[in-house]
């Protein structure tokens, strides 16, 4: 038997997928399970055990000449669809996932359904959902349960990683004066929508909090200029040396680094699912983003049904994660910030206290 899954979304949407991909293996062990995703997004997914194959689609094949992108564009096809699936699940709603799912020609085809995009689309699958409005970990969940009759889990999601890159964020640590007895707080203030993202001075404030109590403080963030260019206004009102990893780390190394510390700190990115992934203790900075949706996941709870455990908004916490977040009647928007400002004016208005108040709760704990 072979199943066919297919996720082409951002990097945090692919990890929250892992439970429900784990789900199909267990159901079906025996079966061959390939995975195709972003190749972005690989690393969420590249040492999950039970995966047999998994493929990265390159986004930047859009890029190429239309003869040149069609010539790839089937190169990439032909890698995984060489084999008959018996079965085909797409986790997204977008058009790529529907064609690749039309190309298979597998026997049971599940899909999301859609109003938008590709005319007709929907009838590509032999069953056609639409999830309910909960946490995306519950989202996918429910798609695999109820397109294959299966039994619900109460999910944990887990993000691999291999020995080499443990020991890749360890070194990297020790190298710049981190070590296994240290209290290590990662802090990632930067996302690639900068809506997303806390007011770089009070971010400063914070951090100078946080190295007078004697915590090691691990700056992460991505290569973009617009993330570097955020993270140097922070740096410029933080008063004592930090470790400064921005732009250094590859998504493996990343999450290493992340394991090795005790704490994270950041807004609503995908490092921030990672940790919660890696059990970690989250503090999370929420504007315009839905809680409910996005909050970051708890492992160590049981769960009895597909309700999600978050509030749509305002502050909260689940188990050992806390979610800081306006509770006010905008929220979530979904916008990119205020009247298209970029500044999400419900983010600004958190303090640096009420974050240092929950920082001073966890290292406690």
């Amino acid at each position: 038997m072979r199943i066919l899954a297919i996720k082409l979304k951002q990097i945090g949407d692919v990890l929250l997928s892992e439970p429900a991909l784990r789900l199909l293996k267990e159901a079906y062990p025996e079966a061959e399970l390939t995975v195709v995703v972003n190749k972005y997004t690989v690393p969420m997914l590249k040492h999950a055990p039970y995966i047999d194959f998994i493929f990265g689609y390159d986004r930047s094949l859009k890029k190429l000449k239309p003869y040149a992108r069609l010539k790839e564009e089937y190169r990439f096809v032909r890698q995984w669809n060489k084999k008959v699936y018996d079965i085909v699940i797409n986790f997204s709603s977008g058009d790529r996932g529907a064609i690749y799912s039309f190309l298979t020609k597998a026997k049971h085809k599940i899909g999301i359904y859609s109003q938008k995009g590709l005319f007709g689309k929907n009838r590509i699958y032999d069953a056609v959902f639409s999830p309910p409005p909960t946490h995306t970990v519950l989202q996918d969940l429910w798609l695999v349960t109820k397109g294959l009759n299966l039994s619900f889990r109460s999910p944990q999601v887990k993000l691999y990683l291999s020995p080499q890159a443990l020991e890749r964020g360890r070194s990297l640590l020790k190298k710049a004066g981190a070590n296994d007895k240290d209290k290590i707080t990662c802090i990632h203030p930067v996302a690639n929508w900068l809506f997303k993202c806390w007011r770089p001075d009070y971010m400063a404030e914070v951090i100078n909090w946080l190295l007078a109590q004697g915590v090691k403080v691990v700056l992460t963030g991505g290569k973009l200029k617009k993330e570097i260019n955020f993270l140097e206004q922070i740096l410029k009102d933080v008063r004592y040396p930090v470790i400064n990893l921005a732009g250094q780390l590859d998504l493996e190394t990343l999450g290493a680094v992340i394991a090795h510390s005790d704490l994270f700190l950041g807004v609503d990115t995908a490092p921030m699912h990672m940790a919660a992934a890696l059990n970690k203790p989250v503090i999370a900075l929420f504007g315009p983003t839905g809680t409910v949706t996005w909050g970051p996941w708890e492992n160590d709870l049981t769960y009895t049904d597909f309700t999600s455990p978050y509030k749509m908004k305002g502050t909260q916490s689940l188990g050992k994660h806390t979610v800081l977040q306006r509770d006010w009647p905008c929220v979530p928007c979904g916008k990119d910030g205020c009247n298209g400002s970029k500044i999400s004016k419900c983010l600004h208005d958190i303090t640096p206290e009420e974050v240092i108040s929950v920082l001073r709760q966890k290292l406690e704990s």
